[in-house]
This record gives structure tokens, sequence and C-alpha cells, in this order.
């Protein structure tokens, strides 16, 4: 690697590191938290969310070459995720169990 790749690297882990301990210094002397953060929590999270299922169900449309023989499986994955994640209440079976759906029609 060359030495502008590695000031790269080094430059993208100082600001992650900032960003992440950016919040703790700013709210560091207070005693409560404030009542913004608790509803950005709520709100952001949801939103967030929302936008990755979106994302990654028309990311499996490929517009230049026919790739809509994707959508129904990534459809239905995103279903039994959705609906796995209500039932069950643990992220990690969600995820691998709508990841199973996927692969298996594929």
């Amino acid at each position: 690697m060359t030495l502008h790749q590695w000031l790269m690297i080094a430059v993208m882990a100082a600001v992650v590191i900032f960003l992440r301990a950016f919040p703790f210094l700013l709210l560091s002397g207070r005693k409560k938290t404030p009542a913004l953060l608790f509803y950005l929590g709520r709100v952001l999270t949801a939103a967030a969310i929302a936008m990755l299922v979106v994302y990654s169900i028309f990311s499996v449309i490929d517009y230049n070459v026919s790739g809509w023989d994707r959508f129904p499986a990534a459809l239905l994955a995103g279903i039994v995720t959705a609906g796995l994640q209500y039932v069950c209440r643990n992220p990690l079976v969600s995820i691998i169990c709508g990841t199973a759906v996927f692969m298996l029609l594929r």
C-alpha cells in the first residue's frame, strides 16, 4: 500500500472515532439526557430501517438488465424477515432466516 492509502485510512479512522465519541463528549457534563435525543432515537431508527428496506428491495432490480426476476424472491424474503421479527423479536433469527429464504428462492 502506498503512503497516500495509509493516510486516507488514518483520516477515515480518526473521523469515525471522533463521530462516535462526539455525543459522549458533548453530553458528558449533563446529568439528564435531553428529551430531543430520546425523540430522535425513536424516530430516526424507524426512518433508517424503512430507508434500508426500500433500498434493499429496489437494489435487487438492475435497471439496465431485466432484473425483475429477483424481485419476488427479495420481496418474499423481506416479508419473512419482517414476520419473524414481529413474532420472535430476535434480529439474528430474522436476518438469517430471511437471507436463507432469499438464497433458496434464488
